[in-house]
C-alpha cells in the first residue's frame, strides 16, 4: 500500500527516462521481490501524469495489478485485510516497520547494486 498523498510538482520535475525506466524494471521484476498487487491511496491527480509516463514501460502483468484506491479507503479495505493496516488507514493493526527498515538500510549497497543492473538492462 503506497500512501502518495504528498506527491507533487516537486517530485515530477526531477524525473527522467532513465527514472522511469528503472520503475517500470523494477516493478517488472529487475527487484529479487515480487508485489502480488500495489495499492495506491491518496494520489493527487498530479500522479495520474507520472503513473501514464510509466506505463507505457510496463507489461500487462504489472500494470493490471496496481490498484488506484483514491481516497476511498473502503475499496482499499475489500482488497486488504483491515486488520493487516495501521490505524491512519482505517485499519485496526498495529504498524512498526522499524526492525524491516533498519535490516533494508544495512543492505543498501545490495539494493544500488540491483538498481544499477536494472538500469543496465534497461538502457540495453
Amino acid at each position: 500500500v503506497n500512501d502518495v498523498s504528498g506527491f507533487g510538482f516537486k517530485h515530477i520535475r526531477v524525473i527522467g527516462l532513465d527514472q522511469i525506466r528503472c520503475i517500470a524494471a523494477f516493478m517488472a521484476g529487475a527487484f529479487p521481490l515480487w508485489f502480488h498487487k500495489i495499492h495506491v491511496i491518496n494520489h493527487p491527480r498530479l500522479f495520474n501524469v507520472l503513473f501514464n509516463m510509466i506505463k507505457p514501460f510496463l507489461n500487462d502483468r504489472v500494470r493490471d495489478n496496481i490498484v488506484f484506491h483514491g481516497n476511498d479507503l473502503r475499496s482499499l479495505h475489500q482488497e486488504v485485510c483491515p486488520e493487516l493496516l495501521p490505524e491512519d488507514l482505517g485499519g485496526s493493526g498495529e504498524l512498526d516497520n522499524t526492525a524491516v527498515v533498519a535490516a533494508a538500510k544495512k543492505l543498501d549497497n545490495h539494493f544500488k547494486e540491483h538498481v544499477e543492473r536494472a538500469l543496465a538492462t534497461v538502457q540495453g
